[in-house]
């Protein structure tokens, strides 16, 4: 059974210490090599491979003290000395560096819209009142790459699944009110720089700067008239796509603030941003065009767009995974 294995292989390694301080090192590396592959546990792994490069380096055998040091980074890039570690491997273990090569992160949240720069169009020539909202829950992914610049300094090229959708509430004339949902889908790539502000513990608060283009992938409008009238029926219909009717690419500046928790070879993280659309989100199509979207919800709904530039506040919550490279330093 695999109990009895790790049990041999924990009895190994006690036989094997004991033989390295009798001075029969020979054996050792032997004993052990086996083990070495998947029969101990994290702490029996630390004290093998401590043991191993101790042998070797005992020994003379210097190349394979360097190979089995580079293993032990491999598996232990964040390994900090101990003060019951042997001056003979704090010696090797100060003569290679480990260096963050790429962070991989990813993000899960929500984004909340919320429109500006709102410049209102009417289909009559009274504008009536018009109120715009939108939920809190829309689907936000993205998976991040993350490059060092300095200590606290990194650059971010990430690409991002989000999901927008607005509500606008308009009143006709008094004939009635027009219900406008509009969701968008958009791919969004930014560049970012993040900033590690302090760290205390685990943990360490950051803030983001970034700026990228936001692609719509589709946009959709689910429509109903209600009229005021009793008697009269409430127009609704299948929804309706918007991409005639909406730019291809919105260019997007990034604000973001978030902390992180340091786990073994990574992050956990928690992240609040918010996302400013510079380019107004309204294309006129051809008024002529009876295949525009836009003249079906203006004839039918009574509801014509307003120019208006998309944002977001985003909210995710996420893991990083750390690459780590350990090297031999220059002689």
């Amino acid at each position: 059974g695999y109990s009895q294995e790790t049990g041999t292989c924990a009895e190994k390694l006690k036989t094997a210490q004991s033989l390295f301080e009798k001075g029969q090192v020979d054996q050792v590396a032997g004993m052990i090599k086996e083990c070495m592959k998947s029969g101990f546990n994290r702490e029996e792994s630390l004290s093998a491979y401590k043991l191993l490069i101790q042998t070797y380096l005992f020994e003379d055998k210097l190349e394979k003290a360097d190979s089995s040091m580079l293993d032990f980074l491999k598996k232990n890039p964040e390994y900090a000395l101990s003060p019951t570690d042997h001056s003979s491997f704090v010696h090797l273990f100060n003569n290679f560096k480990v260096k963050p090569v790429v962070q991989i992160s990813l993000h899960f949240g929500t984004n909340m819209p919320f429109l500006t720069f709102i410049e209102p169009v009417s289909v009559s020539s009274l504008p009536g009142k018009s109120v715009y909202s939108s939920k809190a829950i829309n689907l936000y992914a993205s998976i991040e790459a993350k490059f060092k610049l300095s200590k606290k300094l990194e650059i971010n090229f990430e690409t991002g699944y989000s999901q927008m959708a607005f509500t606008n509430i308009t009143d006709f004339m008094e004939i009635g009110k027009t219900n406008y949902t509009e969701t968008q889908k958009r791919l969004e790539l930014p560049v970012s720089l993040t900033y590690d502000i302090t760290t205390f513990g685990k943990f360490t608060p950051y803030g983001r700067f970034g700026f990228g283009p936001a692609i719509t992938l589709g946009s959709t409008a689910a429509t109903s008239f209600n009229p005021t009238a009793l008697n009269d029926t409430p127009r609704t219909g299948t929804d309706v796509d918007r991409k005639d009717s909406r730019i291809s690419m919105d260019l997007v500046t990034q604000l973001g603030a978030g902390i992180k928790l340091k786990t073994r070879g990574g992050f956990i993280f928690a992240e609040l941003r918010s996302n400013f659309g510079i380019i107004n989100q309204t294309v006129r199509g051809d008024l002529t065009s009876l295949t525009n979207s836009s003249e079906d919800l203006r004839f039918y709904y009574f509801y014509v767009d307003d120019d208006f530039k998309l944002n977001a506040m985003n909210f995710s919550i996420g893991y990083t995974q750390i690459f780590y490279k350990p090297s031999k330093r220059k002689e």
